[in-house]
């Protein structure tokens, strides 16, 4: 097969690659070469700023500089340049991820690095951002945690070690499994050395080094650990806490933990890209708040929430993601209705919070003539769920149908032991296997035993697992022949991560659980079939396509049984999924997995400081540019962008998220559910045996025409009906000064876009670190009114 490379879409696409996987390349010069530039000279604008940004765009590092003329006009200047380097283009990151790979088996690395590299370099396949961003020749010796998108956990100590290896975290609230009480906690002492550049420098405050509590407690028996500098002695030190907690014999004991040995603020992480490192305040603060909770007389399931919330905001200090968190709790819960109304303080903002229901909630909902109590507490329960929702304007908390999840317990009772979390990197303490074992047996005697990540795409075990993602873009493929060789070699890539090591080995083993995703979708509806969102929710209309996903379905399902017998695991007990592909999908301008286009044309607004010499090169170029008010010295500058759907000629026939009605999106939710998440045989009719996740989908409604009446109508006939989906209100932005993205008419685009191709070319070539909101992680409040 001969390749041709896929490139990025112009614009978003090059910046959110170099944002999120592009790496820079570098290459050091034998000797330095002196450049001579010339430079405008503008009085207000820091020339060392505008030799910064000048180096930056070029690629150029220098050690030094030389002024060799001036005038009021510009500025003859002389670099000395020692290293040059350059971001990856999409055929590098295609490579040394196949490599990475294939790697994971040798036996059979040659032949399957070559139709995997195929199919990335033609971005047919698009492995997870994780994986794009990870993958290279080293993968067989990392921990799978840096390649998992999401993860759950019973323990808050695992949830931060996930969370600090970048996973996402589902965990389940629900009374049964709150046996840690932190009422019970010894007194938590943080210390460091005074010697510690962190306290020298003023960004540790600590009352206290090891000595001085020795001495203060010195009639208390004490408990010491010295905190190891790495994610593991972090988690650790969370572990200690969550043990003694557990034991409930502590309480007038104490625990000092010692940070002095944990690297200062700023010092490079050579694991995550020389990110800069957090330091030990951060999570001296959050034990400071944890130990708190001792005297907070808190019901376990509400300290263990604020825990977590805690530690997440470790994570986001640290700067390594945004500590993606979902918290569930059972509607059977007397204690839920407490939980629907968490959040409205305001100060728990670190996790989604949803509630999961079943058929029997369902039925108590819709029949008011049942008056037990169980069936009062459900309708109050949806009462209660739907009023946050509604009136408080976030669609929280939301709605997980736990009993529609596939669940398979094969295998669970080997959990009973507790010994269902160890890896290379981390192992459980012996003490902490009776806290874990506590665990596993109140889980298995839970109605249902799974729960779904963050994002709701994956099926997962309360107690732990993880989600391994990829997705095919079968819009991007010649043929169907393609497409289909596509999931195939999509399916046997995640199963070879699967035999990484990791935490929840275990629950990997036993489940092998993959999730084979789409993206593109709507744009290989059109090319491939000529159908719009109308033909599209028309299910006989549109039957051709949807009994083609389930021969797609069917191929994943086939091609797993088959290269998990050659690579000795179990069958898979989930295969196919639909993720939110939000980063990938930017890469190469397609609609986001399943969901529909959020606007057909906008303004992508990119912040600069305002004494950016980019912003003159832009505003000479014809891009509009504001100077923000409630932002000192930030001006944003505003890129034209039209999805890749919109360029395909469907004029009309396109519909945006906000035209498609809430019952619509939930008729489509069936049908992918039915033909992708299912499947159905060949026959077109007879489901296939159930080895589905779920699809992760945001469905909006505007609530200036939908009533809190008909919410609740919709909530039940089509809620009721699905495994998840979140439902979320249009939110009018206009009251912000600053919108990442605000829609423009086709008129304006064209007459913006006809400007700029006179002045100069129409390419946003943004660097990474004005790239917003790729996380959904965004440095500006966007609560500020102007």
């Amino acid at each position: 097969m001969v390749s041709q490379s896929k490139e990025y879409s112009k614009g978003m696409g090059q910046a959110v690659a170099d944002r999120t996987i592009n790496r820079k390349v570098f290459q050091k010069l034998k000797a330095p070469e002196k450049v001579i530039i010339t430079l405008p000279f503008i009085e207000s604008i820091s020339l060392a700023n505008e030799i910064e940004s000048f180096c930056k765009n070029k690629g150029l590092i220098i050690d030094n500089h030389k002024i060799l003329s001036q005038d009021e006009k510009q500025i003859l200047i002389e670099l000395n340049v020692t290293e040059k380097f350059h971001y990856e283009k999409w055929s590098d990151v295609a490579k040394r991820v196949a490599l990475g790979n294939t790697l994971l088996h040798p036996a059979d690395q040659k032949e399957e690095y070559i139709g995997l590299h195929y199919h990335l370099q033609n971005a047919t396949v698009l492995l997870s951002g994780r994986h794009l961003q990870h993958g290279d020749s080293n993968q067989p010796t990392r921990n799978m945690e840096v390649f998992t998108n999401c993860a759950t956990s019973a323990m808050s100590f695992l949830e931060f070690y996930l969370l600090l290896n970048g996973s996402g975290v589902g965990r389940c609230m629900d009374d049964a499994m709150m046996v840690v009480d932190y009422r019970d906690q010894p007194i938590v002492i943080p210390v460091i050395n005074r010697e510690h550049a962190d306290v020298l420098n003023g960004e540790v405050v600590s009352s206290h080094d090891e000595a001085s509590a020795r001495l203060l407690y010195k009639n208390h028996t004490i408990h010491y650990f010295l905190v190891p500098d790495s994610r593991e002695g972090w988690a650790k030190a969370i572990e200690k806490i969550e043990l003694l907690s557990f034991q409930k014999i502590h309480r007038d004991e104490v625990l000092i933990l010692d940070f002095s040995n944990v690297r200062p603020r700023g010092s490079a992480i050579h694991g995550m890209q020389d990110r800069p490192a957090a330091g030990p305040g951060s999570l001296m603060l959050a034990i400071e708040k944890i130990a708190n909770l001792r005297e907070a007389q808190m019901l376990p399931w509400r300290s263990t929430m604020f825990v977590d919330h805690y530690l997440a905001e470790c994570v986001l200090v640290g700067g390594a993601r945004r500590a993606a968190r979902m918290a569930t709790k059972t509607w059977r819960d007397e204690s839920v209705l407490d939980f629907i109304n968490l959040k409205k303080g305001g100060e728990l903002w670190s996790s989604n919070n949803s509630i999961t229901v079943d058929h029997e909630f369902w039925n108590y909902v819709n029949d008011p003539s049942i008056n037990t109590k169980i069936a009062q507490h459900a309708r109050l329960v949806f009462f209660e769920i739907t009023k946050a929702a509604y009136y408080d304007h976030t669609g929280e908390p939301g709605l997980i149908n736990q009993d529609k999840l596939t669940q398979n317990d094969l295998g669970f009772d080997g959990y009973l032991d507790g010994n269902f979390a160890c890896s290379k990197k981390y192992q459980l303490e012996n003490e902490t296997l009776k806290l874990a074992s506590n665990l596993a047996v109140n889980a298995k005697m839970l109605r249902y035993h799974q729960i779904t990540n963050p994002c709701g795409e994956i099926t997962l075990n309360l107690l732990g697992g993880y989600c391994i993602l990829g997705d095919v873009v079968p819009y991007h493929a010649e043929s169907d022949e393609e497409a289909l060789d596509a999931f195939k070699v999509t399916t046997r890539a995640l199963l070879r991560v699967n035999l990484m090591d990791n935490m929840y080995k275990k629950e990997v083993t036993r489940t092998n659980r993959i999730g084979v995703g789409i993206t593109g979708l709507h744009e290989w509806a059109w090319r491939r079939f000529g159908y719009s969102w109308v033909d599209i929710i028309d299910e006989e209309k549109s039957k051709p396509m949807w009994l083609m996903l389930s021969k797609f379905k069917r191929a994943v399902v086939e091609e797993a049984a088959l290269y998990s017998q050659k690579l000795g695991q179990n069958i898979p007990h989930t295969n196919t999924t639909i993720k939110p592909a939000g980063t990938t999908s930017k890469l190469f301008g397609l609609t986001e997995g399943a969901h529909l286009p959020s606007m057909r044309e906008f303004l992508r607004w990119v912040q600069f400081r305002s004494d950016d010499p980019q912003i003159l090169e832009y505003q000479k170029r014809g891009y509009p540019t504001k100077v923000l008010k409630t932002y000192s010295n930030t001006t944003i500058v505003g890129f034209p962008t039209q999805p890749e759907i919109c360029k395909l000629g469907m004029n009309e026939k396109l519909i945006t998220a906000a035209e498609a009605t809430p019952m619509e999106q939930y008729q489509y939710l069936m049908l992918l559910e039915k033909y992708w998440i299912r499947g159905v045989q060949a026959d077109g009719i007879t489901p296939l045996e159930e080895t589905g996740n779920q699809v992760s989908y945001t469905l909006k409604y505007d609530p200036k025409k939908i009533s809190y009446e008909t919410f609740c109508q919709t909530l039940i006939h089509g809620q009721a009906r699905i495994r998840c989906c979140s439902v979320m209100p249009f939110v009018d932005s206009s009251a912000y000064e600053y919108q990442p993205e605000e829609a423009i008419s086709k008129e304006n685009f064209l007459k913006l876009i006809e400007k700029i191709d006179e002045l100069g070319e129409n390419q946003e070539d943004v660097a990474q670190e004005h790239i917003d909101c790729i996380t959904s992680a965004c440095p500006i409040d966007f609560k500020i009114k102007e």
